[in-house]
């Protein structure tokens, strides 16, 4: 049986290909296919998007995806792929099932909080016996001859009448301290706006591709573009701004392909999912519009 490369390289034979027609009708670099039939993988984008790349070559050569995936992993070697993925694995760590509270300690803690409390509260309400210019006395009432306790207290000058002087500064009144406030604030304003305004914009090109019949939308810097069923083979046009969200039916059967050309699978899962994204410095140029 023919290896994982020359199976790729019979196929497209058989189709009666170039390299060069079958990246116009993958969007996938033709080197990138040139380094899969050679299998050259050192040649290839980082794993994450191999997959895809195998995938998507290997339904427009009308090859079986699954079994194609398969034989380009052994190809490939299964301990490097593994390598590539992640780190060597970290055992589980034994954690207690639950928490066992220490009640002698909280039992402490209660009882020290109530003495406190009632040390507190005995301070706020009983009047402290220690003021000299303060005296209690039993009076009886002439009337009923009731016993009462009559506090008496020593008489205290009157505070001293303080005279407005004429010399002193006058005090700003609220509507200038008001005006003053919303002044500065409009200028804290504007000074945070002109740093948003120095910040930079990047903008880029982003167009999707279906493997399978696909229900996607995108929306582009909050305009939606797309709506609608993506037929299997079909792709949408070439959308550019800085913040895109796309939805699909299905991770697996949907692909990105940006302004430089390239393609990558949304993911493996065959699941709906929502991928929210930006621009930035190293995304591909958005091209002329």
């Amino acid at each position: 049986m023919a290896g994982f490369g020359e199976t790729l390289r019979q196929a497209r034979a058989h189709k009666g290909v170039t390299l060069r027609e079958a990246e116009q009708a993958t969007r996938i670099n033709r080197h990138h296919l040139a380094a899969l039939e050679d299998e050259n993988f050192s040649a290839l984008p980082p794993l994450i998007y191999q997959r895809g790349i195998v995938r998507n070559y290997a339904v427009y050569l009308e090859l079986d995806a699954s079994s194609m995936l398969a034989r380009f992993e052994e190809a490939q070697g299964g301990s490097s792929s593994t390598a590539q993925l992640g780190g060597a694995s970290v055992p589980p760590i034994d954690m207690p099932s639950h928490w066992a509270p220490n009640f002698a300690i909280i039992a402490f803690a209660v009882v020290l909080s109530a003495i406190v409390f009632a040390w507190g509260y005995s301070i706020w309400v009983t009047p402290s016996g220690d003021d000299p210019e303060a005296t209690a006395a039993l009076s009886t009432t002439p009337e009923t001859g009731d016993v009462a306790l009559a506090t008496q207290l020593p008489d205290r000058p009157a505070p001293p009448t303080v005279e407005p002087t004429t010399d002193a500064e006058p005090t700003a009144t609220t509507e200038e301290v008001v005006t003053e406030v919303s002044g500065r604030q409009d200028a804290e304003a504007t000074e945070e706006d002109a740093s948003t305004d120095d910040a930079p914009v990047y903008r880029t090109g982003i167009a999707l591709a279906a493997t399978g019949d696909i229900e996607v939308s995108m929306t582009v810097d909050g305009e939606l573009v797309y709506e609608g069923i993506l037929p299997a083979g079909q792709e949408t046009d070439m959308f550019v701004g800085s913040t895109f969200s796309v939805s699909t039916s299905s991770q697996a059967l949907t692909s990105f392909i940006n302004s430089c050309g390239d393609t990558a699978p949304m993911g493996e899962v065959d699941e709906a999912a929502t991928l929210e994204f930006s621009a930035h410095e190293g995304s591909c140029p958005a091209p002329e519009e």
